[in-house]
């Protein structure tokens, strides 16, 4: 997904960096690398990584924000359904392989 980003943002552009979960527990040398950084230069962008928690004194702020947007239809959320209490493994694995795109649920009766 960042090599299609580099291939059609702004020039100046920063891009916000954050999780990343699917290759946390991979080896470094098994990641996969982009292959079309070059377009950062041309077109002179900034990456800048980020961590949610230092943030926290705006999250009140934030929540007003996205219930907004969320009601204008302005954002949307995608979900894969698991079903059962059985699937928790397979559900959790999916977190760490990029396998799903959204929120993850388990459905339990």
């Amino acid at each position: 997904m960042f090599e299609a980003v580099l291939n059609h943002v702004n020039k100046y552009a920063t891009i916000p960096v954050c999780g990343m979960i699917s290759d946390y527990n991979k080896v470094w040398t098994n990641r996969e690398g982009v292959r079309n950084l070059l377009n950062m230069v041309g077109k002179e962008v900034k990456i800048q990584g980020y961590l949610v928690g230092t943030y926290m004194d705006r999250y009140e702020d934030f929540i007003k924000e996205m219930v907004s947007y969320k009601k204008q239809g302005k954002i949307s959320s995608k979900y894969k359904f698991y079903q059962g209490i059985e699937q928790f493994l397979e559900s959790l694995e999916s977190l760490f392989t990029g396998s799903c795109a959204g929120k993850v649920l388990i459905q339990v009766k």
